[in-house]
This record gives structure tokens, sequence and C-alpha cells, in this order.
């Protein structure tokens, strides 16, 4: 009979790749302090929501969801004084709907 997969018992197999690639962004000057914990429900998250049914899908999928979250969670933001300039002085007009 055919085993059945399961992606817990897959990502905890493998949880030395997901942690290596967290402490990569952890390092990341604009890093947002995610937690490990967090970091991991993500990836998990992440592969249930791609219905990942076997394992070698899992492991074609993990790298791109890992830089995916990665790149989510180390985003360079900046502020823009122009826009908060026209924001405040076309609140609640028409022309807000052009800011």
């Amino acid at each position: 009979m055919k085993t059945t997969f399961e992606i817990k018992t897959w990502l905890s197999e493998n949880r030395e790749i997901v942690i290596s690639e967290y402490a990569k962004l952890e390092n990341e000057k604009f890093f947002n302090g995610m937690s490990l914990k967090d970091f991991m429900v993500a990836v998990l998250n992440a592969m249930i929501r791609n219905n990942v049914k076997s394992e070698k899908r899992a492991a074609n999928l993990l790298p791109f969801l890992m830089g995916d979250i990665y790149f989510n969670n180390s985003k360079v933001e900046a502020i823009d004084r122009t826009t908060n300039n026209l924001r405040a002085k076309f609140a609640g007009t028409a022309y807000m709907a052009m800011v």
C-alpha cells in the first residue's frame, strides 16, 4: 500500500534547511524581526496553500517558498515626503483618488 505524504513530517526531517535560510534572513540589514517560529509556520502554511502531495514536489517548492517569505520580511521601506504632503493637502477631496 502506498504511504501518504505528510507536510509536517517532511518539514521536520528538513528543518536544517529552513533554519539555515532563517539565519541568512536574520543577517539582512532590513530584516523586520520575524521569529524563527513564525518563519517556520509561514513555510508550513505556504506548503499547505500550494497543496503539496509528494516529497518531490515539496523539495522543488521549498526554496521558492522560503525565498518568497525571505523577500517579504526584508523589504526596504522609505518615507515618500512628496506623497505624504499631497495626501495631507488633498485629504477628503476628489483629487485624493489620484494621489
